[in-house]
C-alpha cells in the first residue's frame, strides 16, 4: 500500500480537480484535500482507504458527493477517473518545476515513480 503524507499535503490550497458538485469551490482551494478513490480495485475496503497514489484534489462539496452522494457508483467512478487524469498531469507539472519547494517536487516524483510515469 502506497502512503505518502507529503503527497496528500500537496492538495492544500489547490484547485478542485473533481468539479462534480453544483457548489464546487473550483479555484478557491480553501477546503481542497486529497480525495481517495472508493473502488475495490484501488484497495478500498472496510476501514481502509485506497492507495494514496489514487487520490485527486477535491473541494469539500465534491469530496462529500464522491464519498456519500446520491450518484450511481459508475457515475462516481467515471468522475473520479476523469479527475485522476488531470491529477497525474498536475503531479507531472510539480515534478518538473525546480522552482518549487523540494518536498513538493519530491512528493510528486515519488508518486509518479510508483505509478511508472516518466517525469523528466
Amino acid at each position: 500500500m502506497y502512503r505518502d503524507k507529503d503527497l496528500l499535503k500537496l492538495a492544500e490550497g489547490q484547485e478542485c480537480l473533481l468539479s462534480i458538485h453544483k457548489y464546487c469551490m473550483g479555484e478557491e482551494g480553501s477546503t481542497t484535500v486529497a480525495a481517495h478513490d472508493n473502488s475495490l480495485q484501488s484497495g478500498k475496503g472496510m476501514s481502509l482507504k485506497a492507495d494514496d497514489s489514487r487520490t485527486v484534489w477535491a473541494c469539500y462539496y465534491c469530496h462529500a458527493l464522491l464519498d456519500q452522494g446520491n450518484m450511481e457508483y459508475e457515475e462516481r467512478q467515471e468522475a473520479f477517473e476523469e479527475a485522476y487524469d488531470r491529477q497525474v498531469d498536475e503531479w507531472l507539472k510539480i515534478a518538473q518545476n525546480p522552482c518549487l519547494k523540494p518536498w513538493r517536487v519530491n512528493a510528486a516524483r515519488r508518486v509518479l515513480e510508483h505509478l511508472g510515469v516518466q517525469y523528466g
